[in-house]
């Protein structure tokens, strides 16, 4: 059996890789933050929150947002999966989901947040109960469905998230072919990616900490490894095959 890389060997992969590039990977951070900044203020600014249909749309306009972000998110994914294997690159990259099937972009994205809304509609149940009963005791069925409901969203991400990588690979699938060859690949490597993701948490507070200006460090290193994950993932499975 063909032995897996170590967390540690795809992060030194990132590092490598990433050397004599921050240049280009930090403006392209800070492009995709500053547009998505300014598009949620801009949306938002009119709404208020402290009402209910205010809060209905700021839902609902938040849902609106992580549907375009799949965009760049396709965008960053060349970008990075450019870097893992050696290409040129440019800031200009990550708008590159706009210009290539952004059709599939919103699709995967779409599909990922229907399924993690679905995961939490007991929770919302139980909300909406609780202002009817009002007590107290409420918030043990509250607190046991918004656990299961995170479980259920955290498996929903590790199964497809390798969606992007394999829309910009296989670009002649659709965005439900995207989505299933991903869970297939994931099969077996839901632990090793949540671990990868779990390692990260230290270093991602540490850029919080610094104002966020180490964030800017940390997610081309965060985005870099999980490049050289799916890479690592598909060179296996063709081991495998052949």
């Amino acid at each position: 059996m063909e032995r897996h890389a170590t967390s540690a060997e795809l992060k030194a992969r990132a590092k490598g890789q990433l050397l004599g590039k921050y240049g280009t990977v930090i403006p392209a951070v800070i492009i995709v933050e500053a547009i998505m900044l300014v598009i949620s203020n801009v949306v938002m600014f009119p709404l208020n929150s402290q009402t209910i249909p205010g809060m209905i749309f700021s839902f609902i306009i938040e849902c609106l947002l992580q549907l375009f972000a799949g965009i760049f998110i396709a965008g960053q994914t060349y970008l990075y999966l450019n870097i893992s294997c050696g290409g040129n690159i440019r800031v200009s990259d990550v708008f590159y989901g706009f210009t290539h099937h952004p059709d599939k972009a919103i699709l995967i994205q779409l599909f990922q947040l229907l399924l993690m809304l679905a995961s939490f509609i007991p929770v919302f149940i139980c909300l909406a109960l609780w202002m009817v009963i009002d007590t107290l005791y409420m918030l043990i069925p509250i607190t046991i469905t918004f656990c299961i409901g995170l479980v259920a969203s955290v498996i929903i991400t590790l199964m497809y998230s390798q969606s992007y990588f394999v829309m910009l690979d296989f670009p002649d699938f659709s965005a439900v072919q995207c989505l299933r060859f991903s869970r297939k690949i994931m099969k077996g490597n839901k632990g090793r990616r949540f671990y990868l993701d779990v390692s990260f948490i230290p270093l991602y507070l540490l850029g919080i900490l610094t104002c966020c200006i180490g964030l800017l460090f940390v997610i081309p290193y965060m985005n870099a490894t999980y490049s050289n994950f799916y890479l690592e993932l598909m060179s296996t499975r063709n081991s495998a095959e052949d």
